[in-house]
């Protein structure tokens, strides 16, 4: 029969084997011990961006045009982006009096193999800064593969302003994956084409085997 046994990480007894244990009905119990996102933060592969200026939101169903796009630029065969969450901000909210709702909508698009012209530029989720291939844009043309809408809708009850408003979340979880030469695309779509937005996303980039 053999043994199962861990391996310690950190502390006085650093590098030490010990043998993993059960609790009284044989149960092996496992716990991070860290908030739910910490080792995939320390891997270092986390990384975001968002728009710095706002893209007007659509009134129509998504289709050729995208309010952010982020395309993985890893060769094929090489790293994948497993997406966790995308994210945007309402800059501008527009002056109708009637109240309104905005809701973010993704699309993984086909492989192709031009390179958009970056204007963003991602961060590490711990701060560092980003060196790799992956290029983001605004407001560029793209070939509609499918887009569905994801997350919450925002409801806006209020008489109306040009102030910024709410920030509406869609978490993936890494249901979202981009496989090299593919984009994550990102759009709005709202009640008012004149509420504008500023879009992103944040992901890991992980090898992966994608069937």
């Amino acid at each position: 029969m053999a043994d199962l046994r861990v391996q310690r990480r950190g502390g006085a007894s650093d590098g030490e084997q010990k043998l993993a244990r059960g609790n009284e009905k044989d149960e092996q119990l496992v716990t991070g011990g860290l908030p739910k996102y910490t080792e995939m933060g320390r891997s270092g592969t986390g990384y975001q961006v968002i728009a710095t200026s706002a893209v007007a939101a659509l009134v129509v169903r998504p289709s050729t045009v995208t309010g952010v796009e982020i395309w993985n630029g890893y060769g094929y065969g090489g790293p994948s982006l497993i997406i966790d969450r995308s994210f945007t901000h309402n800059l501008v909210s527009s002056t109708t009096a009637l109240g309104g709702g905005a809701g973010i909508w993704l699309m993984v698009t086909r492989p192709v193999d031009t390179a958009i012209a970056s204007t963003l530029t991602p961060t590490g989720t711990n701060g560092k800064a980003y060196g790799g291939p992956v290029r983001v844009a605004v407001g560029t043309t793209v070939v509609d593969n499918g887009w569905y809408p994801w997350g919450t809708t925002r409801l806006r009850e209020s008489a109306g302003s040009v102030v910024p408003a709410g920030i509406l979340t869609a978490e993936i979880n890494g249901r979202i994956i981009v496989p090299p030469h593919s984009s994550l695309c990102i759009q709005v779509v709202s009640g008012y084409v004149a509420d504008t937005f500023c879009s992103g996303a944040l992901w890991y980039e992980q090898q992966l085997t994608v069937e």
